[in-house]
């Protein structure tokens, strides 16, 4: 059974909240309380990266050339797993 991606989808979801609410530069900066444990974990996570940066004053705003390089970072992981995967499917078929 298929477990949907838990971590990329909360990240999202904490982006957009900051898109939504126009936080893309310091002056913009929002105070966010993420409800959920979920997203609590993806806003640490985000903090942590550098996608959510702080203005000093408890408030924050995204970073989104940093969010646009770790989501093609990502990316980029998942085909690379893509191929092996395939890679050693084909092999054991062919073998």
């Amino acid at each position: 059974m298929a477990v949907p991606p838990v971590r990329p989808i909360a990240e999202r979801r904490v982006v957009q909240h900051f898109l939504d609410a126009g936080a893309i530069s310091m002056a913009d900066a929002i105070a966010y309380d993420p409800g959920l444990p979920s997203r609590q974990r993806a806003f640490a996570r985000l903090k942590g990266a550098d996608v959510l940066r702080t203005d000093g004053q408890g408030r924050w705003y995204l970073d989104e050339e940093r969010w646009g390089s770790r989501r093609s970072d990502r990316r980029t992981r998942v085909v690379l797993t893509m191929l092996a995967v395939a890679a050693a499917g084909a092999f054991a078929a062919l073998r």
